[in-house]
């Protein structure tokens, strides 16, 4: 059995068990005793683990035990790419997504219905559309929009997140008309006769958000957060890495009062945006500021060809790694297609490098390049000469990987999210979502990740690809460990084991031993955060009873 003391200056997790976990199988991710039947928590920490006759021994009379019936035991997901307000509002919007609308028309006709129960010059939001799959195969504009809602604004994103479609309305509020020139990192798509703006922007969220401000009803973002919450939790999901681009102390201060409601129980780590290191500065904020419930993490840089060209260009992508070094915090770039990633590799091999952490102690911060869509083998090969981690969402290949196989050049397909080849070449990796882009869920990027197979079944590529696999149990790390180590929090969750944070999911199916076709269909069946069950679902499990 491995039982210590908490830590030095560390006052969590001291006197008897608060809760036992019997009878399970124990997944620790940690090297040190891969596996274990029980697991004793003090509080909000994990004080043992061990076999089930040693962890039921420590039990006190106010301790509550939970047999968890030869179930597997794992540590919390950690999702180190998502959207969480994004996510919320999603919900809380028409669904038009594909498995919901197939055609501008279908779209009209939702907008149209969420109208007559919206009063008038309030906003209606929509997420998830996707031109390509509608029957006109082209964009909806602000024409079709009006059709729908005249009385309203009206804002449509893409699935993919960096497009969205606005009504007149909306446009008006927004102060884009005809004279309005495209902003420097976006473009303002215009009727090729009469130069009127369309209605569709790309890359232009941050400037909405700054013309627009929030869009959307507090009441009802409220209840999308408890949804998004239960969603999260469900999944076990116990911790979220924000990398909103535009991130600043508004958001920050959004967050904390989320969590203090009692609305978002998960974990945060808020991604700062790179253009607002002096206001976190000013308010006495720098990387790794916070706690364990919400954590200030990398100041996030957008780096795409929305343009046509690199925005920003070399230079100034190296200006801004260099700031945000000199600011003390690392940086996480949006990098998805081969020249970005590229740059972006070239651009941190050339920085600055970061501070010194303060003491022995202290976490040295590692430098992130986010999503790696499109990454050949000549290109693996430098991101692991760089030293940088990588983020990179294999769910991707799941929801989406359908469409590459009839949209995406065959060439390319073997190098699309190579997570099997990244690994292999030594490079740190982490999973996450990119929810809402796509769902949060992470067992069917575990599945593709095991096995490069789309939610149809079909591989990618058709030929296979073996080479870009891993197993189940890096897979796992790389949900787990790997995700908190992504963030600089790996000396506080991630594992199972004396010392850590007690958050932990219960599942239904052992992942290492099941049928790889069984991944994408494994659940949870309790969730742990903190020590406290904050979710169960259905389950063989017995109810919770108290210790004699």
């Amino acid at each position: 059995m491995r039982n210590l003391a908490p830590r030095s200056g560390q006052q969590e997790g001291t006197g008897p068990p608060s809760l036992l976990l019997l009878n399970a199988r124990v997944l620790t991710m940690d090297h040190n005793q891969a596996g274990a039947q029980a697991v004793a928590v003090s509080g909000n920490i994990i004080a043992a683990v061990g076999s089930s006759s040693e962890i039921a021994a420590l039990a006190a009379p106010a301790t509550q035990t939970i047999d968890c019936g030869g179930k597997t035991l794992i540590p919390g997901f950690v999702d180190s790419h998502c959207h969480l307000l994004a996510q919320a509002a999603s919900l809380q919007g028409i669904d038009c997504s594909p498995r919901a609308v197939l055609s501008i028309q279908d779209l009209e006709w939702a907008i149209k219905c969420r109208a007559e129960t919206t009063e008038a010059g309030h906003w209606i939001r929509g997420f998830g559309y996707d031109d390509l799959s509608f029957l006109e195969n082209r964009h909806p504009t602000r024409w079709d929009l009006d059709r729908a809602a005249p009385n309203h604004p009206v804002r449509l994103d893409h699935r993919s997140g960096h497009a969205s479609v606005l009504n007149s309305q909306a446009l008006d509020l927004a102060g884009i008309n005809e004279t309005t020139p495209d902003p420097v990192e976006g473009v303002i798509h215009r009727d090729g006769d009469t130069g009127q703006p369309s209605g569709l922007l790309f890359e232009m969220s941050g400037y909405l958000r700054q013309r627009l401000g929030a869009s959307r009803d507090q009441a009802a973002f409220q209840d999308g957060v408890h949804r998004l919450n239960n969603t999260l939790l469900g999944y076990g999901i116990t911790s979220v890495q924000d990398a909103g681009p535009d991130n600043g102390p508004d958001r920050w201060r959004t967050f904390q009062e989320l969590q203090a409601s009692g609305a978002l129980k998960c974990r945060v780590t808020m991604f700062a945006g790179a253009s607002r290191l002096a206001e976190f500065q000013s308010a006495g904020l720098n990387w790794g500021a916070g706690g364990d419930q919400l954590r200030l993490g990398h100041a996030k840089i957008m780096l795409t060809l929305t343009t046509g060209a690199l925005e920003p260009n070399l230079a100034a992508l190296g200006g801004m790694v260099d700031n945000a070094h000199r600011s003390g915090f690392p940086v996480a770039i949006h990098a998805i297609e081969q020249e970005a990633i590229e740059a972006a590799v070239r651009a941190l091999s050339d920085a600055a490098p970061l501070p010194k952490p303060a003491s022995e102690t202290s976490i040295q911060p590692v430098d992130r390049i986010e999503h790696c869509a499109e990454c050949p083998p000549q290109l693996v090969a430098e991101l692991a000469k760089s030293g940088c981690l990588v983020v990179t969402q294999p769910g991707f290949i799941f929801w989406n990987g359908d469409d590459y196989l009839e949209r995406v050049n065959a060439s390319m397909l073997p190098d699309l999210y190579p997570v099997g080849a990244l690994a292999k070449s030594g490079i740190p990796l982490a999973f996450g979502s990119d929810a809402p882009v796509i769902d949060a869920n992470p067992w069917p990027a575990i599945y593709s990740a095991v096995t490069r197979r789309t939610s149809g079944g079909n591989p990618l590529p058709p030929n296979g690809f073996q080479e870009q696999t891993i197993t189940v149990a890096e897979a796992l790390r790389m949900y787990t460990s790997a995700g908190a180590k992504s963030e600089g929090s790996g000396h506080r969750k991630g594992t199972i084991q004396p010392g850590m944070l007690a958050d932990m999911v219960l599942l239904d199916t052992d992942p290492l031993t099941a049928d790889p076709d069984q991944l994408k269909e494994i659940r949870a069946v309790r969730t742990v955060l903190g020590g406290e069950v904050v979710w169960e679902g259905a389950g063989e499990i017995r109810r919770p009873r108290r210790a004699n």
